[in-house]
Order: structure tokens, then sequence, then C-alpha cells
């Protein structure tokens, strides 16, 4: 009955639009009023002060991947809770002493840093990366434990405390002074509530007779699932410094002016990926590592209808957003902002890109085929560098580095994509050879027993 039930299954299907919903319904609320409070925010702060954000920012979310060395995506793998408990246990582990290693990093070597990103503005700001990096990194581990238990209004709740706590900080200290120093600090006291409220809101999950918890089990749990950090890892390193590689490389080539410009603009162009894209992907995971113990062509359907229907919004939503966003941007963030608006629409060709990938990314670590992505995250990264020197060497404007690290950047995600698709090809034909395989030994059983 459960076969007949999952064949006809699609993306469509109820249960899957209530997840996504419910994982939106948080995420649409804190970015909707990040966008409304955007305008009030590029008033009290000017291109400068967003551009010394945006440095730090970048900074924060290159280090954030490996944290956890990836070990916290395994924790929706594990049949029973009491494994996934464990698997939780070491992600935690793992994200506390890599923060301790940073703050000594950060004590011992802080001018090397500055002199290293050429920002002298970041001394101030340094000392607050280790907590920034608390607060994401305990959100993520706890974020996969909730969505192994599909606790999907509990991410929205948190995500909703954590923005809203960052938008009010800012907003309020905004009113005293317009230092870069009072966006970081509100981006701080964001992801330390968001964190920890999360983790809060999880503890009656382990709760129970069946919950048992042994120290001695951590190894067996870090060794099982250790081409997490080994090979994950790496493609997380690949995708951070592809993410956030391109605002830094601006930052120094055009002063931080040009690289607030950009955070605005990537700021609304990540607005789609945020509330719909995002969600998608957390969703995604799950049903698909649920839907592959039934039925595998279930997943292809799966994939595929998921990429139709977000190349579909995509198209609509960036094709629009190109066309308005230059006459919009300066009434709606002050006429500072213009050229903000410009940039949205060179852009745009990149999280056009993003958009249709991210989502269907899960498929590297639900099919467990995690160096696959590893070389797709490293293909990516190399165009990317290659847009830069090309940039960098051939390139005066910013406009025209913008619309060449876009360009290069979307042929990036093409290739993520196809990394994508080709896991579930590899799979397909290792479960070939297998059925062959088995049923070349029950004939050979057969002929025996004859």
């Amino acid at each position: 009955m459960k076969n007949k039930l999952l064949r006809s299954w699609k993306i469509t299907d109820s249960d899957f639009i209530k997840s996504v919903a419910v994982l939106m319904s948080g995420t649409i609320l804190s970015q909707i009023t990040l966008v409304l409070v955007t305008p009030l925010l590029t008033r009290m702060y000017g291109p400068e002060q967003f551009g010394v954000f945006a440095v730090y920012t970048s900074i924060l979310f290159t280090i954030s991947v490996i944290t956890s060395l990836h070990y916290e995506t395994a924790i929706p793998l594990p049949k029973k809770d009491n494994d996934a408990v464990h698997v939780l246990v070491v992600a935690l582990l793992i994200l506390c002493g890599n923060v301790l290693v940073l703050s000594l990093i950060i004590i011992s070597f802080r001018s090397h840093i500055v002199h290293l990103f050429q920002f002298r503005e970041l001394t101030l700001y340094l000392s607050f990366l280790p907590v920034s990096i608390l607060g994401l990194g305990t959100f993520q581990v706890f974020q996969l434990w909730a969505l192994r238990k599909e606790a999907y209004p509990r991410i929205a709740q948190s995500k909703v405390k954590m923005n809203l706590s960052q938008i009010c900080s800012q907003l309020s200290l905004g009113i005293f002074s317009n230092t870069a120093g009072f966006l970081i600090a509100g981006e701080v006291l964001g992801r330390i509530i968001g964190g920890f409220s999360l983790a809060f809101s999880s503890r009656k999950d382990f709760k129970g007779k069946r919950m048992k918890f042994r120290w001695e089990k951590l190894k067996v749990t870090a060794i099982r699932y250790k081409h997490f950090p080994l090979i994950s890892s790496w493609s997380s390193v690949f995708a951070g410094f592809s993410a956030h590689l391109p605002i830094l490389f601006i930052a120094s080539s055009f002063g931080v002016k040009v690289a607030g410009w950009y955070l605005v603009a990537t700021r609304v162009l990540a607005l789609p990926d945020a509330l719909l894209g995002y969600s998608v992907k957390q969703v995604y995971l799950a049903k698909s590592a649920k839907i592959l113990h039934i039925s595998f062509s279930d997943f292809v359907k799966l994939f595929w209808n998921t990429v139709t229907k977000l190349f579909l919004i995509a198209l609509v939503i960036f094709v629009s957003l190109a066309i308005v966003s230059p006459i919009v941007f300066p009434f709606i963030f002050g006429d500072a902002w213009g050229e903000a608006g410009k940039f949205v629409q060179y852009l745009s060709i990149l999280y056009f890109f993003q958009l249709i990938v991210g989502p269907i990314s899960p498929n590297f670590y639900v099919l467990e085929l995690l160096h696959i992505q590893v070389f797709a995250e490293a293909f990516r990264l190399i165009i990317l560098v290659l847009g830069i020197v090309c940039a960098y060497f051939f390139l005066t404007e910013p406009w025209q580095v913008i619309l060449t690290l876009s360009v290069f950047g979307a042929i990036g995600f093409i290739m993520l994509g196809i990394g994508s698709w080709y896991t579930m090809y590899l799979k397909l034909k290792s479960t070939r050879k297998a059925n062959i395989f088995i049923s070349t030994i029950d004939n050979d059983k057969s002929r025996r027993s004859i």
C-alpha cells in the first residue's frame, strides 16, 4: 500500500506543500520585515558602513561552513533517534572546539588578518566573530535535528526571533550612531538569540527512556560518518569561497562603498531564495531521504518536478527584478543607492540559476556521493576564480566586474546542477548492476537445485 501511495506522490502533494508552507512562514515574516526595514537602515547607515558589514559577514559565513565539519548534515540519516543524538553531540563538540581555536587565532594574529584583507575597520570587529560563529553553528546543528523530527514550526519561530533581534538592534543602535559596529552588533545578537532559542525549544526531544546517551559511542559515530568532514567539509569550503569571494574582491578593488551597494543588491536578490529556495531545499532533504528507501523512481520524479517548477518561478521573478530595480531603488532606499539597483540587473543571471540548483543539492548527501559534490564545488570555484582573474587584468569598471562574476558564477551553478543529476545516474547504474548480480546468483542456485 505504501509503495502504491508513494509512486503517485508528486511535488504538489499536500504533505510536501504543508511542510514548505510552515518553513516559509517564519522565513517570509522575517524576510519581509527585513525588506521593509532596509530602507530605514540605508538612511541610517551609508554604503561605506554597509560595505564594512558586508566584509564582516562574508568572513563569518565563509568560516561557518566548517565549524561543525558538516557532521550536522548527517543528523537526518540514522534510522534511530538515539543514533542521531550522538551525531548531534559530535557536531556540537566540534563546534565548541573550533570556536575556541578561532578565538585564539584572532587574539594571536589580529594584525595579520587585518593586513590580509586591507581593511583597518576590521580591527575593532574581529572579536565578534567567535560569538557569531557559536550562535550560527548552534542554529545549524539544531535546525537539522528539528528537520529530522519534522518540527517545522520550531525552525520558523527561531528564525523569526533571530532576524527580529538583529533588525531591532540595528535600528535602535543606529539612532545613536551610524558606525558599522552597530550593524555588526545587531548581527551578533541575532545569531545568539536564534541559535540558543532553537536549542532550548528542542530540549523535550531528548527526554525519554529510548534516549540513552553513551560517551563511548561518540567515537563510533564520528567514524561512521567520517566522510562528512573528510569529503563534504571540503565541498562546503569551496562553496563558501564561491559565495563570498566576490564581495571581498570587490571591496578590495573598488572600496567598501561599492561593496555596500553590492550587499544591498544581493540582499534583494537573495529574497526569493530565502523565501522559497531555502525552504524547498530543507523539505527536499527530509522527503528525499525517506522516499529513497522505498522507491528510486519516485526519488527521480521528485527531483525533476522540483527543477521544473523552480525554473518557471525563477524566470518570472528575476526578469521582473531586472526590469524594475534601476527605477525603484533610489525611491525605496535613498538617492545614495541608485547604483545598487543597476547591480541587481547584472546579478540576476547568477541568482536565477542559484534558485534552481540550490534546492536539489541535497542529492549529494542523500545518495552519499559526496565526492561528486567536492568535484562539482571545486570546479565551480575554479570557474569563479577565472572570472576574478579576467576582471582583475582586463576590466576597470565595477559594473563590468559584477556582470562578469555573475556570468561565471551562473556557469558554476549549472555545473553543480549537472553534478546533482549525475549522482542519480550513478545510483541507478549501481542499482542495476546489483540487481543483475543478485539475479545471476539466484539463477545459479536454482540450476544447482535442479
